[in-house]
């Protein structure tokens, strides 16, 4: 059993022994697990009214970005609705984003995140996006009536509950600046996370460099196995070779049965190539699990960076582009304007501040649209594919 299922089953251990020692404070609702609190209100509130000129213009901002970010939804939704339909992709366009762990296949309408990026991920999302409607409900006058958390299986959630009634009376802008404002803050936060990325890449490219491409074993019958090829490949047919990119760029012109010189850390091999089983027409050196071999910078060390280490920068590249992806979808995605989904209700605001009491059903009408198109999107490839349409 891999470490990642442990750790899983152990996380879910803990959340079931918090859940029983809370459970006199706990809900539960039809597969809903809600914990409602009054924690934090305080803060809201002070911070609300410390910054309420700037919170202002930010919402008004968050306005307009959503608006934006609804359109653009919108047309990509249209446009993969099209292409399926028109069979120009056979596969779903959208994807429900769930946990998964080593192991365990998913359905073709899943995208499966690895559970640790995913919790933590899913978490950052909340923290951003739940706060930043309170702080436009506290500038707006509402009052908060508690903050939650809910579980659906294992799918953690969080919400806000502001006064309903005191909420309904707010102005259009007022109504567009609350509702507008929790994916705002997940799409800005996305971008902050992209400048992270960068600066971590360029940390990092700074302490240690790639030097070349690193091999775990040879393939058996190849001309590399018979004069034992070993070492780091720093050079490929006069070719300097830092990273895989390099040595694919070297290999371009090769062909099957082709000399090649390489140079490594261990000496020089002149290596007649061998065809990949899976294209005849592409060369092989004759070694397999290759990965790239980094080094600490001069000013460091000479030796060569441990793979744990690279384990752990890599683990971390990976939860900052998840955390990326997941702000950027979540943030787009509750733009749609589908009811209960902030564009939803931005929609419905809209409709009803200019159409009056048909504001509801037009914004109803719309809602089911998008519905139905967001399910053909998961579902219609498939169903398609059985009717052979």
């Amino acid at each position: 059993m891999s470490f990642e299922i442990i750790s899983v089953i152990l996380f879910l251990v803990f959340l079931s022994f918090v859940l029983y020692r809370d459970r006199k404070n706990i809900e539960f609702k039809t597969g809903l697990i809600i914990r409602r609190s009054s924690r934090g209100k305080a803060f809201i509130y002070k911070f609300a009214e410390k910054h309420e000129k700037k919170l202002r213009i930010l919402g008004l901002i968050g306005i307009l970005v959503a608006f934006l970010a609804s359109l653009y939804g919108t047309y990509l939704l249209l446009k993969s609705t099209y292409d399926v339909f028109t069979r120009k992709t056979t596969e779903s366009p959208l994807r429900v984003v769930l946990p998964s762990v080593e192991g365990v296949s998913m359905p073709g309408f899943v995208l499966g995140v690895p559970f640790w990026y995913w919790i933590i991920s899913v978490f950052v999302v909340m923290l951003i996006h739940e706060p930043m409607h309170a702080f436009m409900a506290r500038i707006e006058k509402i009052d908060i009536k508690s903050f939650g958390l809910l579980i659906f299986l294992v799918i953690p959630g969080a919400f806000v509950e502001p006064n309903e009634r005191q909420l309904k009376r707010k102005s259009l802008i007022g109504k567009l600046r609350v509702f507008a404002a929790g994916s705002f803050g997940n799409i800005v936060a996305a971008g902050i996370i992209f400048l992270l990325i960068l600066g971590f890449t360029k940390v990092t490219s700074i302490f240690i460099q790639p030097v070349g491409v690193g091999f775990e074993s040879l393939i058996t019958g190849s001309y590399a196995e018979s004069v034992e090829l070993r070492g780091i490949i720093t050079e490929l047919n006069g070719v300097k070779i830092k990273d895989l990119n390099d040595f694919a760029l070297a290999m371009k012109d090769v062909k099957p049965g082709d000399d090649v010189v390489v140079k490594t850390d261990k000496g020089k091999y002149i290596i007649k190539t061998i065809s990949d089983p899976d294209n005849g027409q592409r060369a092989l050196v004759g070694i397999q699990k290759v990965y790239v071999q980094y080094r600490y910078a001069p000013f460091i060390s000479n030796r060569y960076v441990s793979k744990n280490l690279l384990s752990v920068i890599d683990w971390i590249d990976g939860l900052f582009a998840w955390m990326l992806i997941l702000n950027l979808g979540v943030g787009v995605f509750n733009l749609f304007p589908l009811k209960p989904l902030d564009g939803g209700l931005m929609l419905e605001a809209i409709s009803q501040h200019f159409f009056k009491r048909n504001g509801s059903k037009i914004s109803n009408y719309i809602s089911l649209i998008i519905l139905g198109l967001i399910l053909f999107n998961l579902f219609g490839p498939k169903i398609l594919s059985l009717f052979k349409i």
